[in-house]
């Protein structure tokens, strides 16, 4: 099946950002996610801002979605509290969604 609605969490992020233009109009449907602030949405583009700590937002993210890059989490050094929410909460909730949808993939860079 081909893929037409993919996710990009961390859209904001450098990686993000070059990965969203790459990806920009080869998809019916790109969705674009992160907690800061993002360039408005393009033709074929949803900009949903969204916790990766917050489970029901990622519930609804993930909603009708084939495939997920995320690129999502706290990058920089951090305290444990903050590692612990984006980057293993996050994680568990981002998969737990993406089980849940259907999702057919998940690529997870770190």
């Amino acid at each position: 099946m081909a893929l037409e609605r993919v996710l990009i969490t961390g859209a904001a992020g450098a990686l993000g950002r070059v990965l969203r233009a790459h990806l920009r109009g080869r998809y019916p449907l790109l969705r674009l996610s992160d907690i800061a602030p993002m360039d408005p949405a393009g033709p074929g583009e949803e900009v949903v801002p969204a916790d990766l700590a917050d489970a029901p937002a990622i519930d609804r993210l993930l909603d009708g979605i084939q495939a997920v890059v995320h690129l999502g989490g706290h990058s920089v050094e951090g305290s444990w509290e903050q590692i612990l929410r984006a980057n293993i909460v996050g994680l568990v909730n981002l998969y737990e969604a993406a089980r849940k949808a259907g999702t057919e993939r998940v690529l997870f860079a770190s």
